[in-house]
């Protein structure tokens, strides 16, 4: 049976590391088909790469995920192939993997990728996508690799993680961060519209929040083109948490802000 291979990374397109990877699965096994999910995850940016892959991991197919932010490459930091109930998640443990893993039940077992016979070999040591991932997520997806194969089995204690930041609740306000900038500019926050109901809100209300030591007024609404909305809204984005946007806008741009920016939301 052959399994889709899913791939997400910060390679960008222009310089041609994603056809590489994918030349190398195709060189392995010509049949393979690949989802690309994104590569314009921010270079370096573990954070942003673990939030997509936990967004994605629910509607892509089941497979194997191929996932590359690797900042540590060369490093001491593993390489390694995680079992879950979805499928099999191949890329650096460095925390990129866990929240999708979390996702669809946590990892089953992990093996670290170091069986020769899969490994392209080079003289640098700076493209494990390249050389160690895309063969063995290759390998893997074509049934020509087990899992176990793969190498020493791993402790899943030992699995690096991303932790998600929890929000901090009184009784007149709730504290969270910005934990992520889409493509438009709308903020989304680890606030969940529970939070805002506990707070006696409602969608059509006033809301005062602080962010980047700004006092905002804005109105909580149900889309990005609801009337009523000034300059900024807040609205229930398509993952269910609390999102600031700025109608045809970029609200990323206009509170001049960056993912962890910190948000505070009165009573």
């Amino acid at each position: 049976m052959k399994n889709i291979i899913s791939f997400a990374s910060d390679f960008g397109i222009s310089d041609g590391s994603v056809g590489v990877v994918k030349g190398v699965i195709n060189r392995i096994d010509p049949d393979l088909k690949i989802n690309d999910i994104s590569h314009d995850i921010p270079p370096q940016n573990i954070k942003y790469g673990s939030l997509l892959l936990m967004r994605a991991i629910q509607y892509i197919p089941p497979g194997v995920l191929l996932a590359v932010v690797d900042p540590g490459v060369g490093t001491e930091r593993k390489p390694v192939a995680i079992q879950t109930e979805w499928g099999i998640m191949v890329g650096p443990d460095n925390g990129l993997l866990n929240l999708a893993c979390a996702t669809v039940g946590g990892a089953q077992k992990a093996y670290l990728l170091e069986n020769k016979d899969w490994i392209i070999p080079s003289e640098g040591n700076t493209f494990h996508a390249r050389d160690i991932f895309s063969p063995f997520a290759a390998g893997l997806a074509s049934s020509q690799l087990s899992i176990e194969e793969c190498g020493e089995e791993v402790d899943l204690m030992n699995l690096q993680q991303y932790l998600i930041p929890l929000t901090e609740k009184k009784e007149n306000e709730v504290k969270g961060e910005v934990m992520w900038i889409d493509h438009y500019g709308n903020c989304q926050t680890n606030i969940s519209p529970e939070e805002l109901s506990d707070l006696d809100k409602n969608i059509g209300d006033v809301i005062s929040l602080n962010i980047n030591n700004q006092e905002i007024k804005t109105t909580w609404v149900s889309n990005y083109q609801e009337e009523g909305v000034n300059q900024l809204g807040i609205v229930t984005d398509s993952w269910g948490m609390i999102s600031i946007f700025s109608k045809n806008k970029n609200a990323g741009e206009i509170l001049d802000i960056q993912d962890g920016e910190k948000v505070t939301i009165k009573k």
